[in-house]
């Protein structure tokens, strides 16, 4: 009776330890459920962060790029601005260009006879006035009428040659000087030394300084003079040399007459 006793107990706590087992079982499953989902929570809840995290950096940069795009839509408004005022201030200074070049060449139309006008005085006054340095200055006027014709020199350069010169043949007439040069002596040339004072005396010395001679306003021809000029005459030429200094001397001057 004991011994049955013993193996009902004994079946009763197998019994009891199964359904404690299985009951264990049974409490396990959703616990170890719960935690992976939170586990699985928490891993989206990062990747959703990471996710957030990167959209605030692309606004960051993108509000930044805003007001970049602003302010050179700003800078580009101001230069635009300036660029209009400079362009209306181009087209005025063009229009006012436009009126000037029109006048220029009104003027320069006008100015180009009076320059052949000028030449051909020059070049008249040297065919009547006394003969010195007129191979030079010849070729002077010869150069000018030259430059006349030439279209790679401006209106403006050929006026300045023109009146420079106006200012040597003014120079002339209150200069005096010697060089030498060649005169007719019957069918021969002679080389000779040429004493000019300003436009009242052109006198000559020869070489050898054994006669001297003078161009004759009133007959337009050169003639002998008499051996008391050669002194005066070879000292003129050394004061026009600087080589002595300066003092009065005798040359044949023509009488001044009553203008008509």
């Amino acid at each position: 009776m004991h011994s049955r006793n013993k193996k009902n107990l004994l079946r009763a706590s197998a019994v009891t330890l199964a359904a404690l087992f299985m009951a264990g079982n049974a409490f396990a499953g959703p616990y170890d459920s719960s935690v992976a989902i939170e586990k699985q929570i928490n891993k989206d809840t990062i990747k959703a962060q990471k996710r957030v995290d990167r959209f605030a950096e692309q606004a960051v940069d993108l509000n930044a790029e805003y007001k970049s795009t602003l302010q050179l839509i700003d800078s580009l408004r101001i230069y635009n601005n300036q660029l209009e005022l400079l362009i209306k201030s181009q087209e005025g200074e063009m229009a006012s260009i436009q009126r000037e070049m029109a006048t220029i060449d009104a003027t320069e139309r006008g100015a180009i006879p009076l320059m052949n006008e000028m030449i051909a005085s020059i070049d008249n006054f040297i065919q009547i006035d006394i003969p010195f340095k007129k191979e030079a200055r010849t070729e002077r006027v010869n150069k000018l009428k030259n430059y006349m014709i030439r279209a790679d020199i401006p209106n403006s350069e050929k006026y300045r040659k023109i009146l420079e010169a106006y200012q040597a043949e003014i120079g002339y007439g209150e200069s005096i000087s010697a060089y030498q040069a060649a005169i007719m002596d019957g069918s021969e040339e002679v080389q000779v030394e040429f004493l000019q004072v300003g436009r009242v005396a052109l006198v000559y010395l020869a070489l050898d300084g054994q006669s001297a001679g003078f161009w004759n306003i009133e007959k337009k021809r050169y003639e002998e003079l008499d051996d008391s000029y050669i002194r005066s005459i070879e000292q003129g030429i050394k004061m026009a040399n600087k080589q002595a200094t300066m003092n009065l001397i005798e040359l044949p001057i023509p009488a001044a007459k009553r203008a008509e």
